[in-house]
């Protein structure tokens, strides 16, 4: 009888200790799982690094700058034009030597505050011996007048008006003359030497004298001539010729003389090529 109190003693003992350890358990499961859910998500880690909301400072410095500036091609170095646009003033050293063609450009007086030894009927000849500028009262000879006063730039048209000359050769020779002695009297200044300017086709066609193939001869001996001397040669005639060299019918009045539209054309050949055509 005292055995088998002994045994129900000892297997309520264990049933004891059973239902304990499993309360026990199912508290820490429990707990995990409230734990485990209290826990944030983590996201995947990515291979690539974090993305910043706020741009770098190169990314800055482009967005900073207009969309013009960002997206324009570098201009190259070829594209600069070989001869700037004459600055307000450039002209107020200069001096234009010529004949009646050079008068009209005085009167448009399109350059500033330019000096005009403009002479009708001046020729390479005549250049040193007809009295035509006055200097203190005194008309001079051009050539004399020049040695008045300094300039710093000098440009010359010379030879429409030897166009009918017997030689050829003399007409070269005399103009070579006038720009030794241009050199001589003003050492400092950049002489320009421009090219005759072309006459209607009109006037071209009908006179045996000022036509245009003859006027091209010349232009060709007057730039072979300004190369030796190593002055600065202007093809001023390219300002105002139409496609096939001839002045246009509407630039002049007597298929000669420039009018104030064609005298503009000139003064803005002239300005942009402050350099000349040859150096």
């Amino acid at each position: 009888m005292a055995i088998c109190i002994f045994l129900a003693g000892v297997l309520y003992l264990i049933g004891l200790g059973t239902f304990a350890a499993f309360r026990g358990i199912s508290q820490m499961v429990h707990g995990a799982t409230r734990t485990q859910s209290s826990v944030p998500e983590i996201s995947a880690v990515s291979s690539s690094p974090p993305v910043s909301s706020s741009p770098s400072k190169a990314e800055s410095a482009a967005v900073s700058l207009p969309p013009e500036v960002i997206s324009s091609p570098a201009v190259p170095l070829s594209s600069t034009p070989q001869d700037a646009v004459a600055p307000a003033g450039y002209f107020d050293d200069a001096l234009l030597i010529g004949d009646s063609r050079t008068e009209a450009l005085r009167n448009y007086d399109g350059l500033d505050n330019a000096t005009y030894y403009a002479v009708k009927g001046l020729m390479v000849s005549t250049i040193f011996t007809k009295p035509s500028i006055e200097i203190h009262g005194k008309k001079l000879p051009v050539m004399q007048a020049l040695k008045e006063k300094k300039y710093g730039k000098i440009y010359i048209m010379l030879g429409v008006n030897e166009l009918g000359w017997s030689s050829f050769n003399t007409f070269v020779g005399d103009y070579q003359k006038v720009i030794d002695e241009m050199k001589a009297s003003q050492p400092g200044a950049v002489i320009y030497v421009q090219s005759i300017l072309p006459v209607t086709a009109k006037k071209s066609g009908t006179d045996k004298v000022y036509n245009n193939q003859k006027i091209e001869a010349y232009n060709q001996a007057i730039e072979e001539m300004a190369a030796k001397s190593k002055v600065r040669y202007l093809a001023v005639n390219t300002a105002v010729s139409d496609s096939e060299g001839n002045l246009p019918e509407d630039a002049s009045a007597d298929g000669v003389h420039l009018n104030r539209e064609y005298c503009k054309k000139w003064c803005e050949y002239l300005r942009a090529h402050t350099n000349g055509e040859r150096d």
